[in-house]
């Protein structure tokens, strides 16, 4: 059976007021779930193939694709910011082809009654695929009825057979190596810069209230094993794999929410990691797991630069609003850690978060300050639907129940009008700046100026909207010129980006 994935993998971005295009942010991201979906089906024998669209196309161009691929099932990955994209191409596909529709990803899994009654759409998957995706196709290249196979929601004329969601595969290394080959390396972000992204283990822990994550598990029989890591052993065949595909990757990028530290994993997997594949490479992790033997581990088997969810300076909104129970003691620890032993941190932060104003978020700045990140990020929170902190702001009254969700959107409360938000956004690195620089002051001089720059900062009479304007201005500027490195001198980015960052070889 010929099976085509249709990958939307850009964002449309409109302003929330008036629905006025902003732009498009063009994609180019490796996506596992359809590498391991592809790995399955072809091992049982059935054809893949990946339409990979980094940004818009037209409906002639994207029909003579469907069909000069001619596939005998559509499936369509779709994530929540590309969804609205993803029903236009579903109408557009059901004109082109007379091939059945099935969506999945994070937004069937999290939204399925929004996506079945999607017009053109046959079935949808909750949840992990490679197994209800290969009974589903084993079925219909034998003519079996499918309406039953668990984690698959089948229309049937006009009623929908919600079939259960089927147990999370326990053991990850049953599964095949992904099949990284279906994508186009060209097309990739990472490779272009000589990068591979690594996955290694499948379901975060933790329940923050602004991620879907909880949601997610709890559709699970066996939830309690949500979280789960391929072995060192396997991770090393999978990075082999994913090197002699991509030749020319020269640094990893492990994309897991924490890299497993417990049972001697982490201790086995440096290991051989420094033995067979050695190449430099970074790291997510949580503050509150990191320990001085951990950094050391990480920064021996080749790690140059770290990335923590710092997301609130504010004791309040991190661990009451947030849910994530970490305090400020142990995140100032992780960084130390990290520089201590020569890594490179990024912290992330959110602003704009349900019941922030500017006071709160000048507590992420100095916090920022006080951890001396190498670099701190600021986007504006966008409030994702099903998660517990998007029905506060919508109960609230700060967010519609309903929207485009392409839309820029923000929560509109009235502690932190849309010009403060902004101003916020665009000036937080500028403050974490010049809070690290008083902190060399004495003690006397530093306490009156700091006084000085945080009323400056809360200052509603500040000209916000002139601000915001001239600094999207210069990072539109500064980000243009990055990209344009990065496409037309990508030896001479990646040679300053390693200075900076201090990137050690062999």
């Amino acid at each position: 059976m010929k099976i085509l994935f249709v990958y939307p993998d850009y964002k449309v971005n409109l302003d929330p007021r008036d629905g006025r295009m902003l732009g498009v942010e063009e994609g180019g991201w490796y996506m596992e779930g359809v590498a391991s979906l592809s790995a399955v089906l072809k091992q049982a024998g059935h054809e893949v193939s990946l339409y990979h669209l980094t940004s818009p196309a037209g409906r002639e161009e994207f029909q003579g694709e469907l069909r000069r691929q001619a596939p005998d099932l559509m499936g369509f990955v779709t994530m929540t910011r590309e969804y609205p994209q993803v029903k236009e191409y579903v109408l557009w596909a059901k004109d082109a082809v007379e091939s059945p529709v099935i969506c999945g990803s994070y937004h069937p899994t999290t939204l399925p009654e929004e996506v079945i009654a999607t017009e053109g759409v046959d079935m949808l998957c909750r949840g992990e695929g490679e197994a209800a995706m290969l009974e589903l196709v084993g079925k219909m290249d034998v003519g079996e009825d499918y309406r039953d196979v668990e984690s698959i929601w089948v229309r049937d004329g006009d009623a929908v057979r919600r079939n259960p969601v089927r147990p999370l595969i326990e053991d990850i290394d049953t599964l095949p190596l992904p099949d990284f080959g279906i994508f186009d390396f060209r097309k990739l972000l990472s490779t272009r810069i000589n990068t591979g992204v690594v996955i290694l283990s499948r379901g975060c822990p933790y329940s923050c209230t602004y991620c879907s994550n909880k949601r997610m598990r709890d559709i699970y029989p066996n939830k309690s094993r949500y979280s789960r890591f391929h072995s060192p052993e396997y991770s090393i065949e999978y990075l082999k794999k994913l090197l002699a595909t991509y030749p020319s990757i020269e640094y990893l990028n492990f994309r897991d929410d924490i890299l497993p530290w417990k049972g001697g994993w982490l201790e086995r997997f440096t290991e051989l990691y420094r033995r067979e594949i050695g190449l430099p490479f970074i790291c997510n992790y949580r503050a509150n797991l990191v320990t001085p033997e951990i950094v050391r581990m990480l920064r021996d088997a080749g790690c140059y630069q770290m990335f923590f969810g710092v997301e609130s300076g504010n004791d309040y909104i991190r661990n009451q609003v947030l849910n994530r129970h970490m305090s400020r003691e142990k995140i100032e620890q992780a960084f130390d850690a990290c520089r201590e032993v020569g890594i490179k941190t990024v912290a992330y932060n959110m602003v704009g978060l349900p019941y922030e104003d500017k006071s709160r978020v000048l507590d992420t700045i100095k916090l920022n300050a006080r951890i001396r990140a190498d670099h701190s990020l600021s986007p504006v929170y966008y409030p994702y639907p099903d998660t517990p902190l998007f029905e506060t702001a919508v109960r609230e009254g700060w967010v519609p129940a309903v929207y485009d969700y392409r839309e820029d959107r923000y929560v509109d409360q009235p502690t932190l009008p849309r010009e403060q938000l902004y101003f916020a956004r665009y000036y937080f690195r500028t403050f974490v700046r010049i809070y690290r620089g008083l902190e060399r002051l004495p003690a006397p001089l530093r306490e009156r100026l700091e006084w000085v720059v945080d009323k400056c900062f809360v200052s509603p009479r500040l000209p916000h909207q002139a601000l915001v304007k001239a600094a999207r201005g210069s990072e539109a500027a500064r980000d243009g010129t990055k990209e344009f490195m990065r496409k037309r001198f990508p030896r001479l980015y990646l040679w300053v980006r390693d200075r900076v960052r201090g990137v050690r070889r062999g």
